[in-house]
């Protein structure tokens, strides 16, 4: 299955909103304090109406339940797409000073905006909340080291397999990405038209999460600009392992476009994939003929000991021009930590399926996440609570990434077909987007 953040399902086909501007600094985006977002009418009455844009399902029924608890910080809520158009519009309403106070982000958008100076830094307020969440997810609200919104959604990843066909091939359940490989050599010698895994030809997520999980960063902030590090030694480490995949024949390659994709799975000709719980709800509904026969397991690692994975997440950002925001984040931090908020996001029925907290406990929520008919083990709470807690810090996401990630799916068939290395497609990115920061007036150097 594809990584959370680019699956189609998920994935958006944005246009860049990268303005020729440096990293803003705190200062400059505490400098801008139109009305936007607020009523007008806030200051004289002691009541606010924050504006919240957004797309989640379960996102007005939250709103609802906090206006019912909070009459003087009244809540309204415009669901607005969030692909390229949305966040087109919503950078030109920060623009124009007559943003909402409060939209939702994924972290990838949220270094987008702050990069253009679009969201202010809410850290005096936002700090005081901190040790209610995970440490990844404070950090993909806080790029660069400013808070800029309160985390509400992650997705970590975690590995999942068929138990019977991996007993039938007579395979290891891989802890580690060479057990992985070797699982699939072995595969491959018995049935070659039988593969370990699926990676799509239109989607790179996959490697993206190689990198990530190997402590790669290719992008980094810095007090002058971004380091530009896609050759480190744990992105080549990450290219190592695709490339033996590639090498080795080990992959399908189905597109997420082919109304075909499940039964790779369901009909087991792929028997494991990486992935994520907002992805766990879907499978209950399209794989009837492998429905409890899969379990699920922490992503293999590059040594037996290592603990890493990756995650996408949803940020509560605060937007340039907000009068009021202490208030904006007293509500993100709601929508992110209050029970009765997440009881909401987070329920299938009301919310959107597969919505995971991004706190730093997560324990009383797992069990509504992971299917019971098709995953039957006793340990998927114990599974996906140590995702959940070792999503890789490392990574950050740099100010042109949804550009890059566009110019990266490219050349991604080349790579999948042999034409192409793993590695030669990391040099090619590095020169790309050294070449794109700069081509933009951003500071941007070279790390290996």
């Amino acid at each position: 299955m594809s990584r959370n953040q680019h699956h189609p399902a998920r994935r958006r086909l944005r246009t860049a909103l990268v303005s020729a501007v440096a990293v803003a600094t705190a200062a400059t985006m505490a400098a801008c304090s139109s009305s936007g977002g607020s009523s007008p009418a806030s200051a004289a009455t002691g009541k606010v109406t924050l504006q919240f844009w957004g797309s989640a399902n379960g996102l007005t029924k939250a709103v609802a339940a906090w206006n019912a608890a909070n009459p003087n910080i009244q809540v309204s809520f415009t669901t607005d797409t969030t692909d390229a158009a949305g966040f087109e519009k919503l950078a030109a309403a920060a623009k124009a000073g007559n943003a909402p106070c409060v939209a939702q982000f994924d972290a990838q958008d949220l270094v987008t905006f702050a990069s253009q100076g679009l969201v202010q830094d809410v850290s005096q307020y936002a700090d005081q909340y901190k040790s209610a969440y995970s440490s990844s997810a404070w950090q993909a609200a806080s790029p660069g080291g400013d808070t800029y919104g309160i985390p509400v959604e992650a997705a970590p990843n975690f590995f999942a397999y068929q138990v019977n066909l991996f007993k039938k091939y007579g395979l290891t359940v891989p802890a580690t990405w060479t057990q992985l490989i070797a699982d699939g050599v072995k595969l491959h010698a018995q049935n070659p038209n039988i593969k370990i895994m699926n990676y799509a030809p239109e989607d790179p997520s996959g490697f993206v999460g190689l990198n990530w999980e190997a402590g790669a960063t290719w992008y980094k902030a810095t007090s002058n600009g971004w380091i530009i590090d896609f050759t480190s030694p744990q992105a080549l480490q990450a290219a190592n392992v695709l490339q033996q995949l590639v090498s080795d024949h080990l992959l399908s390659n189905v597109s997420y476009t082919d109304p075909g994709i499940w039964k790779t799975w369901d009909g087991g000709t792929t028997l494991a994939m990486t992935t994520s719980t907002w992805q766990l709800p879907i499978y209950s509904g399209v794989f009837p003929d492998s429905d409890g026969d899969w379990a699920i397991t922490t992503v293999p690692q590059y040594a037996v000991g290592d603990a890493s994975t990756d995650s996408n997440f949803n940020i509560a950002g605060i937007l340039k021009g907000c009068a009021d925001p202490q208030q904006a984040t007293e509500f993100a931090n709601w929508l992110g930590s209050n029970p009765s908020a997440l009881k909401i996001t987070t329920d299938g029925a009301t919310g959107y399926p597969g919505w995971f907290p991004p706190l730093a406990d997560v324990s009383n929520y797992v069990d509504d996440v992971v299917p019971t008919k098709m995953i039957p083990q006793s340990n998927t709470a114990e599974i996906v609570s140590k995702a959940a807690a070792e999503v890789n810090t490392t990574w950050e996401y740099g100010p042109d990434y949804a550009t890059m990630y566009n110019e990266m799916a490219s050349y991604w068939p080349k790579v999948l077909s042999g034409s192409m290395t793993a590695v030669q497609l990391l040099q090619t990115m590095q020169a790309w987007t050294l070449n794109d920061l700069k081509s933009q007036g951003i500071n941007a150097t070279a790390g290996s």
